[in-house]
């Protein structure tokens, strides 16, 4: 019995010291020590002596207070138990790194990390950086006045970048993604005031250095992102280049200096050419000047540009289709504006003007699409929704035609594939069509319930709507719209019917307790 029992005890140390260590929690502050020992509950003094402490699983929990950037460092979490860095709120700030040329924070060949509600700033590189990583969400983050970029990636794979801020960019872009990425999702941030361009796509064939990179960035999304005030030095909205199966769709783009988007690349090698790539559902309007809205150079094939509309400055084009395989591009159900019909709202490959109508006779694109006012609500609050007479209003292609135009390009099944799986939605993710049709641009108008019912104004339909009913009911109980159950007079009822509602479209609802709004 003896050697049985001590066996057991053994095998029992064994199969213990075989399970991963639990996951811990450590902390960054303003009070912390560096000699802590890497125990759950420990707190550092520096953001260095801190990350160091972090396995798989671990969370960083970075106390409000200014810490000195510049650590480059390799984190290996996991599908099952990523590591997090988290900022108790935005007043966590990296700043100013500790080197010349450093970035406030650069993960190397890191996997499975998660970094949310951290402020990085005023970097002399990068606020934050992403080499050869791959699986990093960065979320809810601000990125402020870094001196060249504010979000920046090389060789990064499946990453996602969601409701972040990014500004003040003094040499180049916001955000930029660049070398060889695959699988990517941009989505709902706020780009403004960065010298170069909002977000940036490169895949940089010229830099490709490891078995495995392509030097082209394959599979993204790009959406909910309002982009303006950029491009001061040159640079468009969004800028795409070496890029292939694309979907950007439901940006507002507004006030940049140069152009809105951009879609070429910097060599004729056709493996590198960008191709496949879907505009969709995007405002981008300028006040004047400007370049073209959307620009498409020479190398680039394969291309749907549908349901957008496009205000020019008044000097430059709404289309650049300066492409060499026009015969490829698809442009239909748009709504242009901003400069004269009769000349130059198309230039082509042969520099030469076109008014839509010849546009649509020598090319056969844009037959639905429309020349007119968007005639937005308050362009000057920079909101953007057109007014309910707008032309773009229930104007737009439905998504079965939006599909046989995506199906008419060569290779299209990744994008036809994501086109069956993604909501239909706009910027604000209310569901699309409200009305008759889907509207044209990035807002959907119409008779929804995020559109009936928002009382507090916040372009989403959530709880919050509920108590604004309670209160404004309360203040002026003759107000019309505030008869829900249509009984006559405002009551505690109208309160119960509206909750009501959102129970009845509570996946409409869930949606929108996250949606990025304006």
């Amino acid at each position: 019995m003896l050697f049985h029992s001590s066996m057991l005890k053994i095998t029992l140390v064994l199969c213990l010291s075989a399970l991963p260590a639990p996951a811990k929690t450590i902390y960054l502050s303003a009070g912390g020590d560096d000699n802590s020992a890497c125990g759950a509950g420990a707190e550092f003094a520096t953001l260095e002596a801190a990350l160091g402490c972090l396995d798989a699983g671990d969370t960083l929990f970075v106390r409000e207070g200014e810490y000195t950037g510049g650590p480059l460092v390799e984190l290996d979490g996991t599908a099952e138990a990523p590591i997090v860095l988290m900022g108790e709120s935005l007043n966590a700030v990296i700043d100013t790194s500790n080197r010349d040329n450093r970035d406030n924070l650069r993960l190397d060949h890191s996997s499975h990390v998660i970094v949310d509600g951290l402020t990085f700033r005023r970097s002399s590189r990068a606020g934050l950086s992403l080499i050869r990583c791959d699986h990093i969400t960065v979320r809810n983050c601000v990125f402020a006045n870094n001196y060249k970029w504010g979000l920046f990636t090389g060789f990064a794979d499946d990453v996602l970048f969601e409701n972040n801020e990014s500004y003040g960019a003094r040499d180049e872009h916001g955000i930029y993604h660049s070398n060889s990425g695959n699988r990517f999702i941009i989505r709902g941030n706020h780009v403004h005031h960065n010298r170069g361009n909002g977000i940036h796509l490169n895949g940089d064939p010229e830099l490709m250095s490891e078995p495995g990179d392509d030097g082209v960035l394959n599979f993204g999304i790009v959406e909910r992102n309002i982009i303006h005030d950029n491009g001061a030095g040159g640079g468009a909205g969004i800028n795409m280049t070496h890029v292939q199966d694309i979907i950007c769709r439901n940006n507002l783009i507004y006030n940049n200096f140069a152009g809105g988007f951009t879609y070429y690349a910097d060599t004729d090698d056709q493996r590198y050419t960008s191709r496949r790539a879907l505009i969709m559902h995007n405002t981008v309007h300028f006040k004047s000047g400007g370049r073209a809205v959307i620009n498409i150079q020479s190398t680039s094939k394969s291309t749907v540009i549908v349901n957008n509309i496009l205000v020019s400055g008044g000097f430059e084009p709404v289309l650049q289709m300066w492409s060499d395989y026009s015969s490829t591009m698809i442009s239909d159900y748009n709504l242009f504006w901003g400069i004269d019909s009769s000349n130059n709202i198309v230039t082509t490959s042969d520099r030469l003007g076109y008014s839509l109508g010849n546009w649509r006779s020598n090319s056969g694109n844009d037959k639905h699409t429309r020349y007119a006012d968007p005639s937005f609500v308050s362009v000057p609050d920079t909101s953007f929704v057109p007014s309910d007479t707008s032309a773009a209003v229930d104007a737009a292609a439905p998504m079965d035609t939006v599909r046989a135009m995506v199906a008419s390009l060569d290779s299209a099944g990744w994008l036809l594939g994501r086109l069956d799986s993604i909501r239909i939605e706009d910027i604000n993710e209310n569901l699309r069509p409200a009305g008759d049709g889907p509207d044209i641009g990035a807002f959907e108008v119409g008779a929804g319930p995020e559109s009936l019912y928002d009382f507090n104004n916040d372009g989403r339909f959530n709880v919050a709507d509920a108590l604004s009913l309670l209160l404004k009911g309360l203040r002026n109980p003759g107000e019309e719209s505030y008869d829900i159950d249509d009984d006559g007079v405002w009551s505690i009822g109208d309160v119960i019917a509206l909750l009501r509602i959102m129970m009845e479209n509570s996946s409409l609802l869930a949606a929108n307790d996250d949606a990025y709004s304006l």
